[in-house]
């Protein structure tokens, strides 16, 4: 008896003895539709400008999970019954955990201003938006974001 392998040898060919998704196969389809537009401007020899919009909207879906009928593979002959216990699971909504269908939005502008041959002095700002139309595992996680940040740029 092979309750807990992988695989009980039946006619020198393997059959599944448990329930997993090795054995159950699901279709698991994905869109995904991005569009950005980038520019960039030379004010000056020293000043440079350059910004992005982009967008992103994304679905994904699961098939439902249907898994094979194994309780004729798990009949224990010295105790005479069929023992499922160890695999009393319910699937009904599983391929529900995978679906997803969000949309995300970027806008970002930014600066290079040249204060010696080596040095660059950079700023950017960026927001972003976040909707989630579909809540995962931890529920809907819609959100926004800024951010600015700065810094100092050494050619060498």
């Amino acid at each position: 008896m092979y309750t807990d392998a992988v695989s009980d040898p039946v006619d020198d060919l393997y059959q599944a003895v448990h329930y997993g998704s090795a054995y159950a196969m699901s279709d698991y389809e994905t869109k995904s539709q991005n569009l950005y537009l980038t520019t960039s401007y030379i004010y000056s020899p020293k000043l440079k400008f350059h910004g992005t919009v982009g967008y992103n909207k994304s679905t994904a879906e699961m098939d439902q999970v249907i898994f094979p009928d194994i309780t004729d593979r798990l009949y224990d002959e010295i105790n005479d019954i069929t023992d499922l216990g160890h695999q009393d699971f319910t699937f009904l909504h599983m391929h529900d955990y995978s679906n997803l269908d969000y949309q995300l939005m970027n806008f970002s502008l930014g600066l290079e201003y040249m204060l010696s041959k080596d040095v660059v002095w950079t700023a950017d700002g960026e927001y972003a938006e976040l909707k989630d139309n579909e809540g995962y595992v931890y529920g809907i996680e819609s959100g926004s974001m800024f951010m600015i940040r700065s810094g100092i740029r050494f050619v060498f």
